[in-house]
């Protein structure tokens, strides 16, 4: 087993210096305080520094002067999450070292459930629509095993959007232009419709060349051409009743990412060698319901939501160029079409206290229903002679088992169904101790229907069911007016699912990817400190925490050929810490300390086959002449089965840190001008639980990042500069193994250095 351990006496002697400070005197009378922060973490109103959590919170101009456009630029400003690019497909956030390891079966559960207005968003690929109107941005780190529940064993991220006002007609609008041809443009309007109706529309946009190159083809990868609208209409009939309609349409028409084959040759690492275009087609869409009515007790609240989108793609799946390798490294293939459709339906009820019951217990229930159906349609093509040319095969060849040059066929419909009910209550014990303590009875199903190489074996169904309880124990004890201490108990879980393609028979090799695989859960302890100190000038919230554990779903591959799914590794173990520390250190500066360090490790013995070894050896064998589906090349793809005992887990940098310094300058003659440099750190990590040294390791990289704001005087416009990754660093985000197809791995950049200048209006 591996020795690992976190530098614990760092983050205890920073705990100390705070916990000295918590009655520090005020060093001016004058001196500004910090403000308090409401949030909606426990689906309801709640002060940041009054809750049981790790919860990090960014507002809408703390998004802009951190230049956040996408969930990518959040890599650093949330201790402990990490977002990476997978397959050019979707994004992967793993929050404290949990993410979603089965992230290319499209019915999956992902670790991090992601919310807009409180409304569940179940399909991955909505992260991938641009962030428009923001109010401000929540995220809850740790499983939330009560009022989240399942999906949510890494955490849980709510975005909350800009509501309508009743006061008056506002808006605004902004424009911005910069490097690679970038055009961002961002308007609102807030439409007063009377004193009981309110209209807000939203629209955002980016626009902007590839940040990298296909020199083979000529076509410009890592491009944008995306568009945002939402309308949000609020109405209040009565005093005490409340309802709001969101409805949000989404495109995202693009070449595609830049997946550069880690053996391309070309030098610069935005440029690379492809032998096929590609095509990256997103249409997204969502309408939410959401209705309150309000008695002296309690208040009963409805949130419904029908979603949609639909990603279409053709992409190289090799990654590379035929004439850039020697002949069998890689398989030439491509995917066309690669077809993701998928359809869901939310509904939740709420009952949550106004008054304490019995005067001492605050209390929320709910009931939570989840349907989402999802098609699949993938047709990959695979060069096996290595000729460059992809030879056409019919439906009826491939029905009969013959050989050519088809991959992975396969068209599914899967559907997952889920029922919860949950509660929670907060009880005051004392006037500075109190007991938060909830339960979550969910019930999950999931139906497929799977045809593989157009029905050559019939139509697969199969189903899953489970029924978890989890929950929450919370004990807070008030140290001072300002300052928190708890400690918490949560489990947390991830329904089972069903794989396209597993193993089928155990006579020539062991079978490693089976036909379902298990329900994962988690097991956590966090210790926590939250403090206003040196009388309110800074902002302390730390955490300590340890997780176990349970089958965690990784994604395997078979020793059959084309057989890869998702399996269960039985134990692991999570431990780390994390610091937020906002200081105004003057009238006009703050700074802003974010800091996360992690130690991962896979506890249990398991034994299972990474797809590298078993391609390479694969196309080794192939290149001899041997026959592709023959035992032959079935037990040598078995010999590299290995135990992954020891490893770390996926995706789960040792370390991350953003620091940054803001400025606020009034200038009586001119305006205010409002300016931040930020520097921010991921540190490395490994892909895949394989830890493979050659293709899973992700080396670290720093950026540092500007942004200046000027307001004239008594004017409604302003005016600001950005300047992001100004060293131009070409630090790699992912580094992405496909277990399905060739087995190719790939690598994703972040952008690279850019400048950008707006204008802003408010009217």
């Amino acid at each position: 087993m591996k020795s690992r351990s976190l530098p614990w006496h760092f983050v205890t002697a920073l705990m100390a210096v705070v916990m000295g400070g918590l009655n520090t005197p005020l060093v001016a009378e004058t001196a500004p305080t910090l403000e308090e922060i409401v949030v909606t973490a426990e689906k309801r109103d709640a002060s940041l520094q009054g809750i049981s959590q790790a919860v990090t919170v960014m507002s809408g101009d703390d998004l802009e002067r951190f230049s956040v456009s996408s969930f990518v630029d959040l890599n650093g400003l949330v201790p402990g999450m990490n977002v990476v690019k997978n397959e050019g497909t979707r994004f992967v956030i793993s929050m404290r070292g949990i993410g979603n390891e089965a992230n290319q079966n499209a019915i999956a559960s992902p670790a991090v459930s992601y919310h807009i207005d409180g409304v569940y968003m179940a399909s991955p690929h909505v992260m991938q629509t641009e962030l428009v109107d923001i109010a401000r941005l929540e995220v809850l780190r740790g499983p939330q095993g009560t009022v989240f529940g399942q999906n949510s064993t890494g955490g849980a991220i709510n975005v909350v959007t800009t509501s309508p006002s009743f006061e008056r007609r506002t808006g605004s609008l902004s424009i911005e232009l910069g490097s690679y041809e970038n055009v961002k443009t961002n308007a609102t309007t807030n439409l007063a419709l009377s004193d009981k109706a309110a209209l807000r529309l939203s629209f955002a946009s980016n626009h902007h060349a590839g940040y990298a190159h296909n020199i083979a083809l000529g076509q410009a990868l890592d491009d944008a051409r995306s568009l945002t609208a939402r309308s949000r209409l609020y109405l209040k009939p009565h005093p005490d009743l409340e309802i709001d309609f969101v409805t949000q349409i989404a495109t995202n028409h693009r070449n595609g990412p830049a997946q550069k084959g880690i053996f391309d040759p070309t030098a610069d690492p935005r440029e690379l060698v492809q032998d096929s275009l590609q095509m990256w087609d997103l249409n997204a869409a969502f309408m939410s319901a959401s209705i309150a009515h309000e008695w002296e007790q309690v208040t009963l609240k409805s949130v419904s939501s029908v979603q949609h989108d639909a990603l279409d793609i053709v992409r190289d799946n090799d990654r590379h160029h035929l004439d850039s390798l020697p002949r069998f490294t890689v398989l030439p293939a491509k995917y066309d079409p690669w077809f993701n459709e998928q359809q869901t339906l939310t509904q939740e009820i709420q009952l949550i206290s106004n008054e304490p019951w019995l005067g001492h217990v605050d209390w929320i229930a709910g009931y939570f229903y989840f349907q989402t159906d999802v098609y699949l349609d993938i047709y990959e093509l695979i060069d096996f002679g290595a000729d460059g040319t992809f030879d056409p095969v019919s439906v009826a060849d491939v029905r009969a088992f013959a050989l050519g040059d088809y991959g992975f066929i396969n068209e599914s419909d899967r559907q997952r169904r889920a029922h919860s009910l949950f509660t929670e209550g907060n009880i005051n014990l004392s006037a500075d101790t109190r007991l938060i303590s909830g339960l979550r009875l969910s019930k999950d199903g999931v139906e497929s229907e799977i045809v593989n190489f157009f029905g050559r074996s019939g139509v697969d169904t199969q189903s899953t069911a489970s029924t978890t309880l989890t929950g929450r124990v919370s004990l807070e004890r008030d140290l001072s007016e300002l300052s928190m201490l708890y400690l918490s108990l949560v489990r947390g879980y991830k329904p089972a699912g069903s794989n396209l393609t597993f193993g089928r028979e155990s006579q020539i090799a062991p079978i490693v990817v089976l036909p379902t695989y298990k329900k994962e859960t988690v097991n956590t302890v966090e210790l926590g400190l939250k403090t206003d100190t040196l009388n309110r000038r800074v902002r302390f919230n730390g955490a300590i925490f340890q997780y176990n554990y349970k089958n965690l779903q990784y994604q395997a591959t078979d020793p059959e050929v084309f057989e890869g799914g998702v399996n269960n590794i039985p134990t692991s173990r999570i431990t780390g810490a994390e610091v937020e520390v906002l200081a105004l250190l003057t009238p006009s500066m703050s700074a802003d300390l974010r800091l996360s360090l992690l130690d991962t490790e896979i506890t249990s013995h398991h034994f299972s086959l990474d797809n590298v070894k078993a391609d390479a050896t694969t196309n080794a064998l192939l290149a001899q002449g041997l026959p592709l589906f023959g035992p032959d090349i079935q037990r040598a793809r078995a010999s590299n089965i290995e135990d992954v005992f020891g490893n770390e887990l996926a995706k789960s940098p040792r370390s991350t840190l953003s620091f940054a310094v803001n400025f606020t300058q009034p200038w009586p003659k001119f305006g205010l001008f409002d300016s931040s440099i930020q520097v921010n750190r991921r540190g490395a990590y490994h892909y895949r639980v394989f830890n493979h040294p050659e293709t899973d390791r992700v080396s670290a990289y720093t950026t540092f990042s500007a942004n200046l704001r000027y307001e004239p005087n008594d004017a409604k416009w302003y005016m600001n500069l950005r300047l992001l990754n100004i060293s131009d660093v070409d630090g790699v985000n992912a580094r992405f193994t496909d277990v399905f197809g060739v087995g190719a791995s790939s690598e994703e950049l972040i952008p690279p250095r850019r400048i950008m200048l707006g204008f802003g209006t408010t009217f």
